[in-house]
């Protein structure tokens, strides 16, 4: 279009009078040798950076939107710029032209004006003290997401892919579980019986896809790759904080059985149920998510729930462990499980151990140096064995600190209530950056209802999974209504002033809400 003004562009394209038009103005186009490929197109620019080919026939270029509309990695871009498998087969070092370019990305409405994107989405604005209605609108967001797309069944997708218009064929226990867990805290939340009656349903789907009568007693979450601790953990305390509760009282006691089952006086906990070979593996999660539920099982007064002197000796197995091999996995979840321990005993060593881990994972929280859209994520390029930042990751780490907050005011240490409270803040914003907000954010998307409200994976990865939204959800509960951290408490707060100012959330009668769909 050479020249031509934004403002006049509709009319130099001839676009139609309802059609929205995406624009991107290229700008600092720079030549990459073939051997600097990786440097040059790293991940994180996916997005931000369009790739181009320049030759006798002419210049070649996928735009940075098209990276991110069509969820395309470089290699990917490249291929289809030279010729399906030509990165695979080295015809780039064959080509002199290849460029990196920078865009400014707009979308230009048919009434007029214009709208600046940063890789496909508008930038979150998220004022000082403004927590509790960025938690509001992220919960409210991810709870019309759940209520669209819960089918009759009870199924929540497990994973989707936005540019293709296609749920994927993948499938995991636990992350489906966290689904039925953060729907249930929802409809309490809310006080809402069309939320409670969703996730009653869900649960009852998940329990007849997965739970399994495996002999002496035990219950487990079976799943083709076997069975794990952590899906029997969060498949009990799924159900122990469901309305349903009463009606699924005999798999809860199975599944208490076999979480205590694998119960280990050297390591905390064992991992698998079987296969005996994957024993061991994914414990930073697992072991976090038992003692979780055993922590919440004695805290909401459950027969099967263990002493306190039992979760004491496990909490000590599992404490050394992380600190011989500290990782970040470990963190949000033992963090929960000691908050919870800490409002029935007063036990500092509980209290203490969730500030110290709180402590150790605060610096892997990126701010400054990243791009605007990154900032709140949680990732150490120092330690890229502690994995690639995630949605669910974040979030996850969210509902921790959280609990860490609440841990801090109650003992008025005021130094690391203002820490943590900054993370939430932080962390939020990057939750709710990634959260497809409202039409802009979906624009390139034909079927909207199906990502309205959940959240992509990163910046520049679009797919949504349940355990992305399930994550933020929980974190945006524990804001809006934190843990009464207290000895001897029984049950969460009830309310705080935040839900004085969920104006987010729409108006109910008779405790229902009805979404849109």
């Amino acid at each position: 279009m050479g020249n031509c003004p934004l403002a006049a562009l509709r009319g130099r394209i001839a676009a139609n009078p309802g059609e929205l038009v995406e624009a991107c103005v290229i700008g600092d186009v720079r030549r990459v040798k073939p051997r600097r490929f990786g440097q040059a197109f790293r991940q994180r620019n996916r997005g931000i950076l369009g790739i181009g080919v320049a030759s006798r026939g002419g210049v070649r270029r996928i735009a940075p939107t098209r990276m991110i509309t069509a969820n395309l990695r470089f290699e990917r871009a490249l291929d289809k710029l030279l010729g399906q498998g030509a990165f695979e087969s080295h015809g780039l070092a064959a080509n002199d032209g290849l460029h990196s370019f920078f865009a400014r990305q707009f979308l230009l409405p048919a009434n007029g004006g214009r709208i600046e994107l940063l890789r496909g989405a508008t930038l979150v604005d998220m004022p000082p003290s403004q927590d509790e209605m960025c938690a509001a609108e992220l919960a409210e967001g991810v709870g019309q997401w759940m209520m669209r797309n819960l089918s009759s069944a009870g199924a929540l997708p497990y994973k989707y892919w936005p540019s293709r218009g296609e749920e994927s064929p993948a499938d995991n226990a636990i992350r489906r579980f966290l689904g039925t867990l953060s729907l249930a805290r929802l409809g309490e939340l809310r006080n809402c019986a069309e939320i409670r009656e969703a996730a009653q349903r869900n649960l009852r789907f998940n329990m007849a896809r997965y739970f399994r009568n495996i002999g002496d007693g035990c219950g487990a979450i079976v799943e083709p790759a076997g069975a794990k601790l952590g899906a029997a953990a969060l498949a009990a305390l799924a159900i122990l904080e469901s309305p349903a509760r009463g009606e699924l009282q005999t798999e809860l006691a199975m599944l208490a059985t076999g979480v205590e089952r694998l119960a280990d006086a050297e390591n905390g906990f064992r991992t698998f149920f079987f296969p005996k070979r994957r024993d061991g593996e994914n414990w930073n999660f697992y072991s976090g998510e038992a003692l979780l539920f055993w922590a919440e099982a004695r805290r909401r007064g459950a027969d099967f729930a263990p002493s306190l002197e039992r979760c004491a000796a496990i909490f000590e197995r599992c404490r050394a462990r992380h600190r011989r091999t500290r990782n970040p996995a470990f963190v949000p979840w033992h963090t929960q499980a000691c908050a919870s321990l800490f409002a029935q005993t007063g036990g500092r060593e509980y209290r203490d151990f969730a500030f110290e881990m709180s402590d150790w994972l605060a610096p892997m929280q990126q701010w400054s140096g990243v791009a605007l859209d990154l900032q709140g994520r949680f990732y150490d390029p120092k330690r890229p064995e502690f994995g690639p930042p995630h949605a669910a990751s974040t979030g996850a780490y969210l509902e921790g600190y959280a609990d860490a907050l609440a841990l801090a005011r109650a003992i008025g240490d005021q130094g690391r209530a203002n820490a943590y409270q900054r993370i939430l803040s932080r962390g939020l914003r990057s939750l709710r950056q990634l959260q497809f907000r409202d039409w802009r954010d979906a624009f390139y998307i034909s079927q909207k209802r199906r990502v309205m409200g959940a959240l992509r994976t990163e910046a520049y990865d679009n797919a949504v999974r349940v355990d992305s939204a399930a994550h933020a959800l929980s974190a945006a509960i524990k804001v809006l209504r934190p843990l009464e951290t207290g000895p001897g408490i029984a049950q969460p707060a009830r309310a705080t002033a935040g839900l004085g100012r969920m104006a987010a959330f729409p108006k109910t009668t008779s405790g229902s809400m009805k979404y849109a769909g």
